[in-house]
């Protein structure tokens, strides 16, 4: 069934060996067999207190359902498996009671597969008061545990402040070996680790990665009996990737500043620092939409309708993969869908006719990571920076003004390093690459290529209005707000793409799309010479501006004819 969810959480690692998960997942099979268990119909909450709020916190599952819900993705009048209410929230019952109906008063119906109960629409008395009887059980239940936990962690936390090394949750690639010891590195966990890190800042999407972890039957940690059934997912991919572990950092939950280096590290700085850059960009991007196959549209191509973002989506019974607009899949836009492989021909011709040749014959690859690199350290920066400002505003302290001083030092420092970087990359010049010998050179087949392809762009700040209009696609190529190439793509062939500048009129030219850079134009101008002569110094020249509609090919049959696609 396509609107059924299912909600899983735990708390506690001992609960992922409980195998909380599987029994979770098997009571919503159980009772609804239809239920289809992939990433896009679970949403799964690991080692997130609900006591706390974690789960709707930023990261939290259930926050990122709620997000979807308002966003249309997971539409009006689906239904949310959960085992029982406390997995949703073991807030007090009035919090949780709101959370509650904030997910049945959009149109959600949420079922408890404990009891069977289901909660959906304005609650009616019967099922409100057995919701807050529920819920507030829940919460008393916590509260106890809370206070009998706490006493022993604060004696910890402080042992660990003093430098002693004691038994607290440890990440899954460490072991305890005792009081004073170092932490024993497991290194099988340290190599999944690894690889996780580096596809991460290379650009693969979690579910890609995931997807590559599975296929080799790599288990995920703590999951060591065969056949468990248990797989790696994104959830749990994301919360690795923003695990400071990794670098040795511990963070008491008392309150205090984090202790660096108090684990043995297992990822070096820059390699961590280029993954959180990734999440920025897709954190971005608001993707959605998490396919194997990197999108090449993700904050380039937009629906001409609507202005919303396009996902890529199997559609139809031979699987083929389309771009659907994200405010129809929410019922808010009609726009038709488009073939994905048939919109990659229209992408490689925007490359083709809006980025510099030394972009296609260059290893950039270097240089993307130090992109990267720095928007992750930015990022870091920024998160420090809001925690000042809080401070600051509660107690205006000199120490904590001349912290935050620092603090908009470092990032100034590293946005000009990154503007510098960007704009290196974007002023590549080179004029003498043919349209056969730059074909050649794109490479859209790996995610890595796809996502450089794409970061390229949204770096010269392209945007793509996309419109199907049988039996054409329609491109709009916009660059920083102004309108710089149209398109109609008919079948399987390439676009050919009329300039409206200057600049795209020349980048026809180098391509050998045309004889004349002028004839590249929307609407030629007039005083042309002959071919291969010069324009007059005492002619005036094209104006490339306020030009109406493209004049059609057989307006230049008498003078010109086109040697390109």
């Amino acid at each position: 069934m396509e609107n059924l969810y299912l909600y899983i959480r735990y708390s506690t690692d001992k609960q992922e060996d409980g195998s909380s998960y599987d029994r979770q997942l098997k009571l919503a099979r159980q009772q609804y067999p239809a239920f289809i268990a992939d990433d896009q119909h679970i949403y799964f909450d690991a080692g997130k207190s609900a006591y706390k709020g974690e789960q709707l916190a930023e990261g939290g599952e259930l926050r990122r359902f709620r997000d979807d819900m308002r966003s249309g993705k997971v539409p009006t009048g689906s239904t949310l498996l959960v085992e029982d209410l406390d997995r949703l929230s073991r807030a007090d019952m009035w919090e949780a009671s709101e959370n509650l109906r904030d997910l049945t008063e959009n149109g959600i119906t949420v079922v408890t597969l404990r009891d069977g109960q289901r909660y959906s629409g304005k609650l009616n008395l019967s099922s409100g008061l057995m919701s807050l009887i529920k819920q507030e059980l829940a919460h008393d239940e916590s509260r106890k545990k809370a206070g009998r936990v706490a006493d022993s962690y604060v004696l910890r936390y402080a042992a660990a402040r003093a430098g002693k090394k004691v038994k607290v949750l440890l990440p899954s690639w460490l072991e305890w070996v005792g009081d004073y010891e170092p932490y024993k590195v497991k290194e099988a966990e340290k190599a999944i680790v690894k690889e996780i890190f580096d596809r991460a800042a290379e650009g693969y999407s979690y579910a890609a990665i995931a997807k590559m972890l599975n296929q080799r039957g790599v288990k995920p940690f703590r999951s060591k009996k065969d056949g468990d059934g248990k797989l790696w997912i994104t959830a749990s991919l994301y919360a690795l990737i923003r695990n400071e572990a990794v670098l040795g950092t511990y963070k008491p939950n008392d309150g205090g500043p984090p202790l660096p280096l108090y684990f043995p590290p297992i990822i070096e700085k820059s390699v961590f620092d280029a993954a959180q850059g990734v999440r920025v960009e897709r954190k971005r991007a608001k993707e959605t939409s998490r396919g194997p196959v990197y999108n090449l549209w993700t904050r380039v191509g937009v629906c001409a309708l609507c202005g919303r973002a396009y996902h890529c989506l199997p559609k139809g019974k031979a699987g083929h993969v389309y771009l659907v607009c994200s405010g129809k899949i929410g019922g808010a836009c009609k726009a038709g869908n488009i073939r994905a492989d048939k919109a990659e021909i229209g992408f490689r011709e925007v490359l083709l006719n809006a980025v510099n040749a030394d972009y296609f014959l260059e290893d950039n690859r270097e240089e993307l990571m130090k992109a990267r690199e720095l928007e992750g350290q930015i990022d870091a920066v920024d998160r420090k920076r809001q925690t000042l400002l809080a401070m600051l505003e509660d107690d205006p302290m000199p120490e904590i003004a001349a912290a935050l001083k620092k603090i908009n030092s470092e990032r100034a420092v590293l946005t000009e390093q990154k503007a510098a970087l960007d704009q290196a990359a974007i002023q590549r010049v080179n004029l003498s690459r043919s349209r056969e010998a730059l074909q050649a050179k794109i490479d859209l087949s790996s995610n890595t290529a796809r996502m450089e392809a794409n970061s390229v762009l949204r770096r010269l700040k392209i945007s793509v209005e996309i419109q199907r209009q049988d039996p054409h696609i329609l491109y709009t190529i916009m660059q920083d707000g102004k309108l710089i190439l149209k398109g109609r793509q008919t079948g399987d062939k390439a676009p050919p793409l009329m300039a409206y500048t200057k600049e795209t009129a020349v980048r026809a030219y180098e391509l050998g799309d045309t004889l004349w850079p002028e004839l590249a134009i929307e609407k030629p101008f007039k005083n042309r010479t002959n071919e291969g002569q010069q324009l007059s110094s005492t002619e005036p020249g094209p104006d490339w501006s306020n030009y109406d509609e493209p004049l059609h090919e057989h307006d230049y049959v008498d003078e010109y004819t086109p040697t390109g696609n």
